[in-house]
C-alpha cells in the first residue's frame, strides 16, 4: 500500500499486492463503484459523470439488475456462435496485411477485430464502425468519462434508440429495451451510457490485449515458436497474455466507511487504486512473475477484473483471442517488428497506439 499525491493535489491509496487487490475488487459494500472507476487529475472525490447509472459506476443491486439485463448477449451459447465469425474476420484481416507485405498491426488488424466480430451483436451496422472505432480510440486517449470520445460514442447511441423503440432483436439496445418493458426501471440516459460503457470495453479491451500479447510473443520467440509447434496450447496462453499484458492500468473503488486494508487504516472517501499489473505479478501469487510462462496455472490474474465487476464479456474476449491467434500461429508466414512500437499516453491502459511489423517465413 503506497500513498499517493499527484502534482494537482488528487489523492489515493495504490494497491500493489494481489490479495489486497482482489479485497479490494470483491468488497463491494466497502468500496464502492458508484465515485469512478479510473483517478483523475483533479479531484477523486468530486462528483464522477454518469455514477449510479451504468454497470462499472453502480453497485449491488444496481448493478446486478443491470448485469442481468446484458446476460443474454454474452451467454456461453452466445458468445460460441462468435467464434466462427471471429476466426473468419481474423483471416480476413492477416490475409490482406500479408499481402501488403506487413503494416500497423495495431490500426489494420487489432483495432478493426473486435467491433468487426461483436457488430451485430452491438446493434452496430457495418459502415459505422470506423466511427465508433475513432470515438473508443479517442475515449481512451484522454482517459476520462466526459471526453469527446466518449460524448460521441453515447450521441451515437442516443440517436440509434430513436429509431428501435419496440423492435424485435438481440442487439444491445434491444436488450436494454426488453429489460425496461419487463419491469427494470431504464431511463434513455442509463440505457445510452450503458451502451457507451458496454462499446468502448468491447472495442478497447481485446484490442489492447491482442496488441500487448503479439508484442510480447515477438519479444519471446521460444514462446511463440513453441505455440506454433503446438507444444503449448492456446487456452492457457490466452490467460497468460491477459495477465501479462493487463490492458487495463488500474481500477478505482472508493472507501465508504474507515477500514484496514494490508495493514494500512484508510478512511471513509479515500480514493483507491487496485493497479492490475503490479498485481499480476505479485511472487507471493505467481511464481517466475517477471517471465511470461504460456502453460502457467493456476492464473488468477485480475486483468478482467473481479468481484462482482468481473467483466461481463470475459468468455468473449477469451473467445476472440484465441481465433486470432490460432490464425496468427496456424498461417505460412509469421510476423517480425518492423519498427518500435508506440504506446497510447494515457495512465489508464496498456496501450499500443502502432505496432509496426513484416511479413517473414515461418
Amino acid at each position: 500500500m503506497h500513498h499517493q499525491v499527484a502534482k494537482t493535489g488528487s489523492e489515493h491509496w495504490a494497491v500493489v499486492g494481489h490479495a489486497a487487490g482482489r479485497q479490494v475488487l470483491h468488497d463491494w459494500k466497502v468500496f464502492t463503484s458508484t465515485r469512478g472507476a479510473l483517478l483523475r487529475e483533479d479531484d477523486n472525490a468530486a462528483p464522477y459523470p454518469g455514477a449510479g447509472k451504468m454497470p462499472v459506476l453502480t453497485d449491488p443491486p444496481r448493478h446486478t439488475d443491470l448485469r442481468r439485463a446484458l446476460a443474454q448477449m454474452f451467454t456461453p451459447r452466445a458468445v460460441e456462435k462468435l467464434s466462427a465469425l471471429a476466426h473468419e474476420v481474423a483471416r480476413a484481416l492477416l490475409t490482406d496485411l500479408r499481402a501488403r507485405g506487413g503494416g500497423d498491426f495495431a490500426a489494420d488488424v487489432a483495432a478493426k477485430f473486435p467491433l468487426a466480430v461483436q457488430a451485430e451483436m452491438l446493434g452496430i451496422p457495418v459502415e459505422d464502425i470506423p466511427m465508433l472505432l475513432d470515438a473508443t480510440r479517442r475515449s481512451v486517449d484522454e482517459s476520462d468519462h466526459d471526453s469527446f470520445g466518449h460524448h460521441d460514442v453515447m450521441t451515437y447511441f442516443l440517436q440509434a434508440l430513436g429509431t428501435r423503440r419496440g423492435e424485435a432483436g438481440r442487439n444491445l439496445i434491444d436488450a436494454l429495451l426488453e429489460a425496461r418493458a419487463g419491469g427494470l426501471p431504464l431511463t434513455d440516459e442509463e440505457i445510452v451510457l450503458t451502451c457507451d460503457n458496454v462499446v468502448v470495453a468491447a472495442s478497447q479491451t481485446v484490442q489492447h490485449a491482442v496488441n500487448g500479447g503479439l508484442l510480447a510473443l515477438l519479444e519471446h520467440p521460444a514462446a511463440w515458436e513453441a505455440l506454433r509447434e503446438g507444444r503449448l496450447g492456446v487456452d492457457s496462453a490466452v490467460d497468460e497474455l491477459l495477465r501479462w499484458t493487463a490492458p487495463a492500468t488500474h481500477v478505482m473503488r472508493t472507501a465508504v466507511r474507515d477500514t484496514e486494508l494490508a495493514g494500512t487504516t484508510i478512511r471513509a472517501g479515500d480514493a483507491v487504486a487496485v493497479w492490475v499489473p503490479a498485481a499480476n505479478r505479485d511472487p507471493a501469487v505467481f511464481a517466475r512473475p517477471e517471465e511470461l510462462v504460456l502453460d502457467r496455472s493456476p492464473n488468477p490474474h485480475l486483468s478482467l477484473g473481479g468481484g462482482m465487476h468481473f467483466c461481463l464479456g470475459a468468455a468473449l474476449v477469451r473467445v476472440l483471442m484465441r481465433a486470432l491467434l490460432r490464425e496468427l500461429i496456424g498461417a505460412d508466414t509469421s510476423l517480425a517488428l518492423a519498427n518500435k512500437p508506440v504506446r497510447h499516453s494515457t495512465w489508464a491502459v496498456n496501450g499500443i497506439r502502432s505496432l509496426p511489423v513484416e511479413v517473414v517465413p515461418a
